[in-house]
């Protein structure tokens, strides 16, 4: 696969240089999906008034996407995305002036490669030569796919069915399985449609399936306000990790999940195990762009991509 020819065709139609930032108090964060559930503390940072504690004033925006934020950040349309190191490294290494500052998830929690419950498919070996669902290529859906594969040493075909159609993909047999996230992967469990062929959070080193990155010209302009937005979100974070009420009504709200034990599932794996301090080890960035292979990206180091300028801020 060539990472060099994906996701960012229709960020560099356009000139890469940021415009101006906003004015000091005001910062654009982008999210890669709406109502992800892993996502909820940066809403519930806005609800608890952690952004106001800090002096931010924050608008957030949901895309249909990960290229789509880092493509709004490339333009200038925001200060602060939310997306994953290999498709962040295609941005730099084409010229965009941006860094990861902090981590979201350091493994990829509720993240599974599943097959229907009814499947003979038994192992991973089982799927050389079979059809797997992803939402998109070049996706972190597709990297992990395409990892199992190399893992494995099979050949599978990566099909994109987007994210709303990999559970009936599946379901009508169009793909023999899915590389899929919660609550998705939560959903076919509980339900008994489906099983668990491989846990990526088990099985897979820390790939950082989503981190925090900032344009050159937010970290260098305005780190407090940087500063501000980590320690909200990490806080919020801590928060909903503090209190299981609070939280399960506040992803039942925001997932528009109604399942109780999606509900619950969505809490204990992926709220729980979400990081409450932006450091991020060398070794798992590394990880994380060499599932980009030797597509380019995956072969810049971990300081052309990364900044550890914020490593110590957290919830405390």
């Amino acid at each position: 696969m060539n990472l060099k020819n994906v996701l960012l065709t229709a960020v560099f139609s356009s000139a890469i240089t940021l415009s101006p930032l906003h004015a000091a108090e005001r910062v654009d964060i982008g999210l890669s999906v709406p109502n992800f559930g892993p996502y909820a503390a940066v809403y519930v940072a806005e609800d608890l008034g952690y952004y106001a504690d800090e002096g931010v004033d924050v608008q957030i925006t949901a895309f249909r996407g990960g290229s789509a934020a880092q493509q709004a950040l490339a333009s200038g349309g925001m200060d602060i995305i939310n997306y994953f190191p290999p498709g962040a490294a295609v941005a730099i290494e084409r010229g965009v002036e941006q860094k990861v500052i902090a981590v979201g998830a350091a493994r990829p929690d509720g993240w599974h490669m599943m097959v229907k419950s009814d499947s003979g498919i038994e192992k991973p070996e089982d799927l050389d030569g079979r059809r797997v669902g992803i939402t998109g290529k070049n996706s972190t859906t597709d990297y992990y796919a395409l990892w199992v594969a190399d893992q494995y040493g099979i050949e599978i075909e990566t099909v994109p069915v987007g994210g709303a159609g990999m559970i009936p993909a599946l379901l009508s047999d169009q793909v023999d399985a899915i590389s899929a996230f919660s609550p998705l992967t939560y959903r076919l469990i509980v339900s008994g449609d489906g099983r668990s062929l491989v846990d990526y959070a088990a099985d897979m080193p820390p790939t950082l399936p989503d981190v925090w990155i900032a344009s050159q010209s937010m970290i260098d302009a305005h780190p407090e306000q940087v500063e501000g937005v980590l320690r909200a979100m990490y806080r919020a974070t801590r928060y909903m990790q503090e209190n299981r009420d609070y939280s399960i009504e506040f992803l039942r709200e925001f997932t528009g999940e109604e399942d109780p034990e999606v509900l619950r599932l969505e809490y204990e794996v992926g709220i729980m195990n979400r990081a409450t301090r932006a450091h991020i080890e060398p070794e798992w960035l590394k990880a994380s762009l060499g599932l980009a292979g030797d597509s380019g990206s995956g072969t810049l180091s971990p300081s052309e991509v990364y900044t550890d300028q914020f490593a110590d801020i957290g919830a405390e």
